[in-house]
């Protein structure tokens, strides 16, 4: 099974849903996507991801499903040694990093700063949720892998959002989500592919072969929206 993790395009946060730019970014990706099997399409129920999935689905003539547990992560907040007050995945990356010794998967959440015990409960029922779609589509998961019942060919598309998107990646990696937030940024409207691993033996592992693709943009000639980045010198 492949899956597509696919990024709102760029947000407009007030009014729920995408801008302008946006939209061409949608555009864009729909005609390559529309190139592509894709067996099934998955949505959040937020209306920058509905907005942006509407132009794939319409090209590929599909019905989507939306999943309520795509939708970008509430209440995740941390506050910053300035005082501010930001999306965990948004805090800075730098302060992020002066906390040693750096955690594994199973201990971020005992971690400054993201040691609140929210976090880990929040996180839990991210991974119930990931862990009955998958079950859902013949992958049980036990540990880091998952026990293939019954082998699974199929491509599926999921649009979501960034700080959900790089959550879940954490958790099919068996990754630290507090070092994937600070050192993977996806851009909007892009596209992260991850693998079922499958082996003869039974069992599968996902793999990742590509973190926030943006060829579509290119191709169309769109500038690369910034939403979500921080860095002073990115073009």
């Amino acid at each position: 099974m492949k899956i597509l993790l696919i990024r709102h395009a760029e947000p407009d946060y007030p009014n729920r849903t995408i801008t302008a730019p946006g939209h061409l970014e949608a555009q864009a990706l729909a005609e390559k996507l529309a190139g592509t099997r894709i067996d099934r399409i998955y949505c959040s129920p937020l209306g920058r991801a509905q907005h942006t999935m509407r132009y794939t689905a319409d090209a590929l003539g599909m019905t989507p499903t939306t999943l309520p547990w795509t939708a970008e992560l509430d209440g995740w907040y941390i506050t910053e040694p300035s005082g501010q007050s930001t999306v965990a995945w948004n805090v800075d990356h730098t302060w992020v990093r002066e906390h040693r010794p750096y955690p594994s998967s199973s201990d971020w959440h005992e971690r400054a700063p993201f040691d609140h015990p929210s976090f880990k409960e929040k996180f839990r029922q991210l991974q119930d949720s990931s862990d009955a779609f998958f079950r859902s589509l013949g992958y049980e998961r036990d540990g880091g892998r998952y026990r293939s019942a019954s082998p699974n060919r199929e491509t599926i598309a999921v649009f979501c959002h960034l700080g959900f998107g790089l959550a879940w990646l954490s958790h099919l990696l068996e990754l630290p989500l507090s070092m994937v937030w600070s050192g993977f940024w996806i851009a909007p409207s892009s596209v992260t592919t991850v693998v079922m691993e499958e082996r003869a033996h039974g069992w599968a592992a996902p793999r990742c072969y590509g973190v926030g693709d943006i060829g579509h943009l290119y191709r169309a000639g769109l500038p690369v929206s910034r939403a979500g980045l921080f860095a002073d010198n990115a073009e």
